[in-house]
């Protein structure tokens, strides 16, 4: 038996060719392990992008959903603010004519103009009047010029209607009437 064993590995010996194909079977199995390997690796890859590409979206529309519940809790809310205003508009036109002489008609609209600009300045919204300011074509709207010897030329002479700001934020330029130099 020993014989025939060691015979055998002589000829594996002379054989030129068994031991490449050992070899190159070997690379083979070694080759498609490795290729198996990247491909299971591969296919996690994708399933973990798969999942944070889910993710993302469903934050997306969350994000988006949660801006919009916001936006509109925000507005109802200033809504909400501006309905005492409209009371005292409907109580004014309730009132008969004949009753009401125009100092207590005036008196009412000041009331309500005091409380609407109440209600404005508790949600940062001012008005400006720039009088006597120069002109500032990002704040200001030009919409008459008269000549003027006792201002610089392009000096605010008169507001037409206020601007309002909400912080930094122009909401509205004010409309204005410019000075211009005498000729």
């Amino acid at each position: 038996m020993k014989h025939r064993d060691s015979q055998r590995s002589d000829e594996m010996k002379n054989d030129p060719t068994s031991g490449s194909d050992a070899a190159a079977e070997a690379e083979n199995q070694s080759e498609a392990a490795a290729e198996g390997s990247y491909q299971r690796e591969a296919n996690e890859l994708r399933t973990t992008v798969a999942r944070w590409q889910a993710d993302y979206e469903n934050l997306r529309r969350r994000s988006a959903k949660e801006l919009l519940e916001a936006r509109q809790a925000s507005e109802a809310d200033f809504a909400k603010t501006l309905l005492s205003v409209l009371d005292h508009f409907e109580m004014a036109l309730s009132v008969d004519p004949s009753q009401v002489d125009a100092k207590n008609i005036l008196d009412g609209v000041k009331i309500t103009y005091d409380e609407l600009t109440k209600i404005l300045q508790k949600r940062g919204i001012e008005s400006f009047d720039p009088v006597g300011k120069p002109f500032d074509p990002f704040r200001h709207e030009a919409i008459a010029s008269e000549p003027s010897d006792k201002v610089p030329p392009s000096t605010v002479l008169q507001t037409l209607q206020r601007g309002y700001c909400c912080g930094d934020r122009l909401l509205r330029s004010a409309k204005v009437k410019v000075s211009a130099a005498v000729s």
